[in-house]
């Protein structure tokens, strides 16, 4: 009976051990790699001029692709369009940009914002939870859900972060929509082994605004990328909206103002929120302040949230307009922020 005890007794430590062996492996980071770029994504590395590039999960696809199976099941999908892994299209997005590829993680801040609910003064477009004609400023009736897809096409697309060309049935404009992309230094050496034509893994610092360059790419095509559902929105300086009231204008690509001036796409939140200087929490942490003075320095305290801003409060007007120079106890209005 004593040797089957600890018999029992060593299969139960084993058992254990073994479990621990099992949460131990799982939580190790995922490493990309040109064949598997992200947890469940197989893709070549075999162009179609015989070099080496790892093939794109979105658009541009090799003509061996196996990029379709990543997202699709012909005969045992879970959702509608066969979707394979999610019954839901934001579900199937955050299933991998939720930070489960390590990178394109709309959950980390960027130069799209962040969706982000866990944090102070957070506000975000809320996929998956709301119709499109609820956006502010919405004229037309669209009682579809707002998915990812409202503004990105999974398949490709002309413009850069794969924006749609056409936003809640309207083409908004045939300009091209530009943003700032830099390769991820963090993932210098998986850049390197893509490929020219391969995979990169990019930064994006936001709309490029003002191009001196391009007179065919005007500061407006942004607010008309919005406009197609925040219909009432898209002014210029004195014009009256739809509902009766004015709202500060959105369309003068020459000052460069446009719904990208102040607002993110994604959301903010109070770790991402800037005040006139253009500081961040962190920024004021690194200075010496504390991290509890710096979030109370840094709320947003309007009734109505933070409404995706990128500058806290009433700063994001300050940020341009300079109304009263003159310096007062603890205000500090020398210098222009960085946007």
């Amino acid at each position: 009976m004593g040797k089957l005890k600890i018999s029992f007794s060593a299969l139960f430590t084993l058992i254990l051990l073994s479990a621990f062996a099992v949460i131990a492996s799982a939580e190790e980071p995922f490493v990309p790699t040109p064949n598997n770029p992200a947890p469940g994504i197989h893709v070549g590395t075999i162009d179609n001029n015989g070099k080496e590039a790892t093939h794109r999960t979105h658009g541009n696809f090799q003509n061996n692709t196996n990029s379709c199976a990543n997202c699709h099941s012909t005969h045992q999908a879970n959702g509608k369009s066969l979707v394979k892994f999610q019954d839901t299209e934001s579900n199937l997005c955050m299933s991998c940009h939720d930070g489960t590829l390590g990178f394109y993680n709309v959950k980390k801040n960027s130069g799209a914002g962040v969706f982000n609910s866990t944090h102070d003064s957070a506000s975000m477009h809320n996929v998956g939870s709301v119709a499109i004609d609820s956006a502010p400023g919405a004229l037309t009736s669209n009682k579809e859900e707002l998915q990812c897809s409202s503004c990105h096409n999974p398949h490709g697309s002309t413009n850069d972060r794969l924006l749609r060309t056409e936003v809640n049935g309207k083409v908004y404009s045939t300009a091209m929509l530009d943003l700032e992309l830099v390769e991820d230094p963090a993932y210098a050496e998986f850049n390197a082994s893509t490929g020219p034509t391969g995979l990169k893994i990019y930064q994006s610092k936001g709309p490029v605004f003002v191009n001196q360059n391009r007179a065919d790419v005007p500061q407006r095509v942004y607010s008309n990328f919005c406009s197609t559902c925040h219909d009432d929105y898209l002014r210029s300086s004195g014009d009256q909206m739809v509902s009766g009231h004015y709202s500060h204008t959105t369309d003068s690509y020459r000052a460069g103002r446009n719904c990208a001036s102040c607002h993110y796409a994604h959301g903010t939140d109070i770790t991402l929120l800037k005040d006139t200087a253009g500081k961040t929490i962190a920024d004021y942490v690194k200075g010496g302040w504390s991290q509890e003075t710096a979030e109370a320095y840094m709320k947003d305290i309007n009734e109505g949230g933070s409404a995706l801003k990128k500058y806290t409060n009433a700063t994001v007007c300050w940020t341009c307009h300079r109304v009263d120079p003159t310096p007062v106890p603890g205000g500090n209005y020398s210098g222009r922020p960085t946007r």
